[in-house]
C-alpha cells in the first residue's frame, strides 16, 4: 500500500486521515467529551470519546452504544483501548464527508438516546441502547 501510494501519495493520505479524525472529533465534541486533544485541541489521525461520565450518570455503557452502531450499519469502533470506558474512532484516509457526516449523526442520535435514559423519559432495560443490535425481525414484528 505504501509502495502504490508513493511518498506523495502517502502524505496526502495522512493528511486526510488526520483531518477526517479532526473533523468528525469537533463535530462529536460536547456531546461526548473527546479525550487526548493537543493544546491547539486537535487530535491524530484517531479520537477517544470518553464515556465514563455518561456510564456514571445513566447506566448506558460503552458496549451498548458500539452495538446501536450496528443498527445505523456501522462495525463498532474499538472499545475501551487504550482506556477503558472509550471509544477510539479511527476513520481511514478514504472515508468521504457524507460517510464521516452519516456516522457523527449516529453518534449524535445515540447521544440523544442517552439523555432519554437519563431524563428517566426511558428506563435503560427497555432502550434501544441496551437491546441493540436489533434484527429485523425486532424491527418488523
Amino acid at each position: 500500500y505504501i509502495k502504490m501510494l508513493g511518498a506523495e501519495g502517502l502524505k496526502s493520505a495522512t493528511a486526510n486521515a488526520i483531518l477526517n479524525a479532526n473533523y468528525m472529533a469537533a463535530r462529536l465534541n460536547g456531546a461526548y467529551d473527546v479525550l487526548f486533544t493537543g493544546t491547539n485541541g486537535q487530535c491524530a489521525h484517531e479520537f477517544i470519546l470518553d464515556l465514563r461520565p455518561l456510564k456514571a450518570a445513566t447506566g448506558v455503557t460503552e458496549e451498548d452504544v458500539a452495538k446501536r452502531l450496528q443498527d445505523y450499519g456501522f462495525h463498532s469502533p474499538t472499545m475501551s483501548w487504550p482506556v477503558a470506558g472509550t471509544l477510539m474512532v479511527e476513520p481511514t484516509e478514504s472515508e468521504d464527508l457524507a460517510e464521516l457526516d452519516r456516522f457523527c449523526d449516529a453518534m449524535l442520535s445515540i447521544r440523544a438516546e442517552i439523555d432519554d435514559v437519563g431524563s428517566g423519559r426511558v428506563v435503560l432495560e427497555d432502550s434501544p441502547l441496551r437491546n441493540a443490535p436489533h434484527t429485523m425481525d425486532d424491527l418488523v414484528s
